[in-house]
């Protein structure tokens, strides 16, 4: 029987990601498998391995315009002016994409084309290859056609299929479990009632890991009962999940296990983070598997799922996503922050001109309206107490 342990040595967000980030690179984890797959099955899949050109592209000589295919040197001459004649038998007309036939080495375009007895008449020449695609002119054979460790998107896909690659190799999913616990939890389609509370924070964390890359489950939710938790987290260690995380029970209330079910089992390497919401935040890790202990209020969870959850999994399948754009603004009113904590302040913006209003958004850990209604995030370090009214700040916008 392990005992309820009750502690918070709080870290900044930078040293927390430190510790985490360490651990996870000690015990290999950041090492990720990879499978070969139908590359039309591969969308936003993260290559593994380039992928190179195994046939040409394209693979035969083609007229890139409609018009007639013709020697090149039969149209020297030819000017507005001063047409030039083409008996029948010396071309043959011609539509984009058709293979152009011998011995012909250039096309003319149709609208410079006048049909006349016997032939017809051209308006300008033509140089050899002109309006032709040659063979591999895209990709030749052998040539990188998609780099590794790049999300393959539809252009990326048609251009594997265009050069003779069925199938790609990609990196293994990243497969997470989430561990709703709380006896006041009860499944959104139960029936409600006072002091009951619908479990939602698992739709944050399939949605979100889903969207970074990885595959998520959720199990069945468990009440604050610290052997039914210890249960579900070693049945999801015998499950073979690369990563778990255990909703609410981080803090120091009565009910509250998720420490010492880890630091039975693993190690605590971070209990507690500097950052606004999300302060009751864990992490650990049990053998080579992360646990994040997430905490219960829902926007304190998505700041944790995005400051840890959203790097870990970029560093599992090695392709970072690129900054979110920001934009400059001026807030309306005073954001007030402590001293040590990293502030995430929700905001919505108001274009007014050429300016941008920035409007904070009510602060606090449980209000998923300011998620819903927030354009953007202003973030306030740890060394200050906020911005007054007036000031311009940096907004980091959010996925709209």
């Amino acid at each position: 029987m392990v005992k309820r342990t009750r502690y918070l040595r709080k870290m900044s967000l930078a040293e927390a990601r430190t510790a985490f980030f360490s651990a996870l690179d000690e015990v290999g984890f950041f090492q990720a498998a990879e499978e070969e797959i139908d590359v039309r099955a591969a969308l936003g899949r993260v290559a593994s391995r380039p992928v190179h050109a195994r046939i040409p592209s394209p693979h035969f000589r083609s007229a890139a315009m409609d018009g007639i295919a013709v020697r090149s040197e039969d149209t020297l001459g030819a000017r507005g002016d001063a047409p030039k004649f083409i008996p029948r038998e010396n071309f043959e007309y011609i539509d984009t994409g058709d293979p152009l036939p011998e011995p012909y080495d250039a096309v003319v375009v149709i609208e410079q084309v006048n049909e006349v007895e016997g032939g017809v008449e051209i308006y300008e020449p033509a140089f050899p290859g002109k309006h032709v695609r040659e063979v591999g002119e895209d990709f030749p054979q052998g040539a990188q056609v998609f780099p590794a460790n790049r999300r393959l998107r539809p252009e990326a896909i048609a251009a594997c299929l265009s050069t003779g690659n069925p199938t790609v190799w990609v990196k293994r999913k990243p497969k997470g479990l989430f561990i709703p616990t709380g006896s006041e939890l009860i499944p959104p389609e139960a029936d409600w009632g006072v002091g009951k509370v619908p479990e939602t924070n698992s739709q944050l964390f399939r949605g979100y890991v889903e969207e970074w890359g990885g595959e998520a489950h959720v199990a069945p939710i468990v009440p604050d009962r610290l052997e039914e938790i210890r249960k579900a987290v070693l049945r999801a260690l015998e499950e073979g999940y690369h990563f778990i995380a255990i909703s609410a029970g981080t803090s120091k209330g009565r009910e509250d296990f998720t420490a010492a079910i880890v630091a039975e089992l693993g190690r605590v390497l971070v209990h507690g983070v500097g950052i606004a919401p999300g302060k009751p935040l864990l992490l650990g890790l049990i053998e080579r598997t992360p646990v994040l202990g997430l905490p219960g209020y829902p926007v304190a969870a998505w700041v944790a799922l995005v400051q840890f959850l959203k790097p870990m999994l970029e560093r599992y399948l090695g392709c970072p996503a690129p900054p979110a754009p920001t934009v400059q603004g001026m807030l309306t009113h005073r954001i007030h922050s402590s001293l040590g904590t990293r502030e995430f302040v929700r905001v919505r913006l108001e274009w007014r001109n050429e300016e941008v209003l920035v409007h904070p958004l009510p602060g606090g850990s449980s209000r998923l309206s300011t998620l819903t209604w927030a354009d953007g995030i202003v973030e306030v370090p740890e060394g200050i107490e906020g911005y007054p009214k007036g000031a311009e700040v940096t907004v980091e916008l959010l996925p709209r």
